[in-house]
């Protein structure tokens, strides 16, 4: 019997490593709102029309009875590279810290999703996570938000909410996608902007690493553009530290996640004003007044003010996008990581409701 049950454990565990990566902190029991009714969802995907293959993509649903909000509104949440569901729904005070706590508890309803190649999710070949398969498995979720084919909840609104890559796949779908449906309502992008730092990128890119030298993801069974960042150095590539809680780097070592060579190699495709030029849904654009990805006074990088960076910015959306951006103070690339983020999400609500709660808009879709 004993035999028989480590030949269990082992079949399990050799499953477990085909789709997920590292043992990421799961959606475990005591870290949903008390307020919010939360289940996991698995959602089936393919990453293009040619290939039918179908990979799952894991989150958790959360939902609340506003009518004027969580009934009707559900924010998608999108992580960026090397990050996964913990991002929004940080394990470690999420009363300061989580996204999702803040959401629910104005009413909206979360569907905060692990990427593929990412926390709970499939972990298809490297090769076929781009921005632009992203893109089309975000496309497909959300139609099914739509239909109510996750959680039975047929939503009117769906605001994609998304962090670094995840705010370019959100960004790159918006402008892109022909498909009302597929299309998000609305747009909350963090840490995305459209002029980069290359000095900070040159530090990130020194940073990673492939995924099979790591502890962590060695025995994952992961091809080799799989990547992720080197141990102790996600402070220096993602963090303000004057503006940050040195628990939460710590935190954040202990629960990063994967990326992959293809999707760093695309995400400048979100870049393309041809992309952003075309996007006609509202924008609410945030970045830390110190991202290094993103941020440099003495290069003319300014991100002093909320104004400053929807200046930097406007050229490259048009009058449909209707931009306004949020700068979160004392905050570096992971803005949700910093203490100050709680006044973002504020921000970011109050922005919500103007444009899902009786909105009075302009002829370009605008409120004021």
């Amino acid at each position: 019997m004993r035999r028989l049950l480590v030949l269990s454990l082992a079949l399990l565990t050799s499953v477990f490593l085909a789709t997920a990566a590292r043992p990421s902190t799961a959606f475990a029991e005591g870290t949903d709102p008390s307020w919010a009714t939360c289940s996991a969802q698995t959602v089936p995907v393919t990453v293009s029309a040619t290939d039918p293959t179908l990979y799952n993509v894991r989150g958790r649903l959360c939902t609340t009875q506003d009518s004027a909000r969580g009934r009707k509104t559900v924010e998608l949440l999108v992580s960026g590279l090397t990050y996964d569901h913990n991002y929004f729904n940080s394990p470690s005070q999420p009363n300061t810290y989580s996204y999702v706590y803040a959401a629910t508890s104005r009413g909206y309803s979360t569907f905060n999703i692990d990427r593929l190649g990412a926390g709970l999710s499939d972990h298809p070949p490297s090769s076929k996570l781009t921005l632009q398969s992203h893109a089309y498995v975000i496309a497909q979720i959300i139609q099914k938000l739509r239909a109510g084919a996750i959680g039975g909840i047929s939503f009117v609104n769906v605001v994609g909410v998304g962090h670094s890559f995840g705010a370019a796949i959100l960004q790159y779908l918006a402008g892109t996608t022909t498909g009302a449906t597929a299309r998000p309502d609305y747009l909350v992008l963090q840490d995305f902007l459209m002029t980069t730092y290359a000095p900070g990128l040159v530090v990130l890119g020194g940073a990673l690493y492939t995924a099979a030298s790591d502890p962590a993801f060695a025995s994952a069974g992961l091809d080799s553009g799989y990547i992720t960042t080197m141990p102790s150095t996600r402070g220096n590539a993602f963090y303000h530290p004057a503006g940050a809680d040195a628990a939460m780097i710590t935190m954040d070592e202990s629960t990063k996640q994967t990326g992959t060579l293809t999707e760093r190699s695309s995400l400048g495709a979100a870049r393309n004003p041809a992309v952003t030029l075309a996007i006609t849904v509202p924008v609410l654009i945030t970045v830390g007044q110190y991202d290094n990805l993103y941020c440099d006074e003495a290069s003319g990088l300014t991100c002093a003010s909320n104004a400053a960076v929807k200046t930097r910015d406007d050229v490259n959306f048009g009058p449909h996008a209707c931009l306004s951006a949020y700068v979160v103070i004392d905050g570096g690339h992971v803005t949700g990581f910093h203490i100050k983020a709680r006044d973002f999400y504020n921000f970011a609500h109050n922005w919500v409701d103007k444009y899902t709660i009786n909105p009075v808009k302009d002829a370009n879709g605008c409120v004021a």
